[in-house]
């Protein structure tokens, strides 16, 4: 306020008068986006009442498709898939078309994923399930030890502590026996580890790319970034999930005590569409182009009985494929549907999925945290409970520390794990990749997980909630106002 005094009343309203004929042009671009109109209604209102706010904030955080890099990943994407396409021509198909043991429902919802990404679900697949993050860590620095000719990896977080530079220096020590390496990182996620904490792989051979560097919050804003979680060794091996590279997945994070995060191993042909998003990812991102054909084993290794579609989505494309994935398993779900997720800010399909569900009777669980990393968005999660258990929706909130995990099983039978949230920033905003599996194996793991988890959670009782606090409904009220902006 002092500072404003200082400059006079003119300077002032010279400043005003910018940020007010800015955010009055930043209107129409509100209204060209054609978003859901609470999220249209709300920019809109921001932008009139608090202009230099509002301007700053959308420039950040309001632009969810920026042209030229939306553009050009389509156009690198469909590069690597037309390489990949004239590759299956001449070596034959690679995937099994029968996907035994699924029911009629079951299999429109993967045959949806096909239409949805292109790409068909493969049969023959072994999927090893972790619950902490020290197993995966333990298994991930196994397979890059044994890893024989390459190792692809992409994270959207890598902290520069300990177990960043285990990592760093597991993939070093790969790359210095002759193990072809790249590691791509999210320039937003990864901004703690510079060119020092790379310096290692460079010189031991690695190749490093970063996934839109931050070089103008004008040009590039916060949204767009790369939430993906993805390891790929010798095309046949794979992890993805929800667990990043830093200590805290170790257990425990200051202030939020412990850290509990899912993620998985996977053996098998679906190594190959997990292969195939890392280097359209990598090729967006660096320019290079690569050789597919030493990348995809053939054929391909049948390791297991899990039928498998991998599902990434992003802000390059319309189709909006894990949100309509989600939609879908919860309204082809008949006895259970069990759902563990960090960031819970859903959209009205999703909200709407989930009280149907509930009324027909299902048994509709949720685990969310009882305290987050991310205020805003936690409260704008919690003032969608009352609606929810109106409807009959369960909710538990997870006291031990922070549930990072991402995780959908329905009826015991089909299960869907990944880097994504149950929120519009994941749908929408970041790319992300989710994993749909049929397997009774991974079905009954992660349930298990599911029923644990569950022993040390608090329900939430409506009656109980109706009486909550004054300043708990206002911070709610305040995070569901800005909910479409997130």
């Amino acid at each position: 306020m002092l500072f404003w005094l200082h400059l006079g009343p003119g300077v002032v309203g010279w400043v005003g008068g910018f940020f007010a004929l800015v955010a009055l042009t930043l209107i129409p671009l509100v209204v060209l986006r054609r978003k859901e109109p609470s999220s249209t209604i709300a920019w809109i209102l921001t932008l009139l009442f608090l202009p230099a706010v509002g301007a700053i904030l959308f420039l950040l955080f309001g632009r969810d498709r920026v042209r030229w890099p939306a553009r050009r990943k389509r156009q690198a994407d469909a590069l690597v898939r037309g390489t990949l396409a004239a590759r299956a021509a001449e070596t034959g198909p690679s995937f099994m078309p029968a996907q035994p043991g699924l029911n009629e429902l079951e299999k429109q919802i993967f045959q949806m994923g096909a239409l949805l990404t292109g790409e068909p679900a493969s049969t023959g697949n072994r999927v090893e399930v972790f619950s902490h993050g020290s197993d995966v860590y333990d298994a991930l620095g196994a397979a890059i030890d044994e890893a024989k000719h390459h190792v692809h990896a992409e994270f959207y977080l890598i902290r520069n502590d300990k177990t960043g530079a285990w990592f760093r220096d597991k993939l070093a020590r790969a790359a210095a026996r002759g193990v072809e390496v790249r590691l791509l990182c999210d320039a937003y996620g990864c901004l703690g580890v510079g060119a020092t904490w790379r310096r290692p792989l460079r010189k031991a051979g690695a190749r490093v790319g970063i996934f839109l560097p931050m070089r103008s919050l004008l040009l590039q804003p916060v949204n767009l970034r790369n939430h993906r979680k993805i390891v790929v060794i010798d095309g046949s091996v794979a992890f993805s999930g929800g667990v990043n590279i830093g200590d805290e997945y170790h257990g425990k994070m200051t202030k939020l005590g412990q850290w509990r995060d899912t993620h998985f191993r996977l053996e098998g042909p679906a190594a190959g569409p997990l292969q195939r998003v890392f280097l359209q990812d990598w090729f967006f991102a660096t320019g290079e182009g690569v050789n597919p054909n030493p990348y995809f084993p053939s054929p391909a290794l049948v390791a297991g009985d899990a039928t498998v579609a991998i599902v990434p989505s992003g802000p390059d494309t319309r189709t909006e494929a894990i949100h309509r994935i989600f939609f879908a398993a919860i309204a082809a779900a008949r006895e259970r549907v069990w759902i563990t997720t960090p960031y819970f800010v859903p959209d009205a399909p999703m909200v709407v999925a989930l009280e149907v569900a509930a009324m027909r009777g299902l048994d509709v669980k949720l685990i969310l945290p009882s305290r987050s990393n991310h205020r805003v968005t936690f409260h704008a999660g919690r003032s969608f409970y009352e609606q929810l258990l109106e409807a009959g929706v369960r909710i538990h909130e997870y006291t031990p520390g922070m549930i990072h995990a991402k995780t959908m099983v329905v009826d015991g039978r089909i299960v869907l794990l990944g880097s994504a949230n149950m929120d519009m920033r994941s749908f929408r905003l970041n790319f992300e990749v989710h994993t749909l599996i049929h397997d009774a194996i991974t079905a009954r793991s992660l349930e298990a997980s599911f029923t644990d988890d569950l022993a040390h959670t608090v329900p939430v009782d409506l009656a109980t909630w109706a009486k909550r606090p004054l300043g708990d409904r206002i911070a709610e009220g305040a995070g569901r106002f800005v909910s479409p902006l997130l």
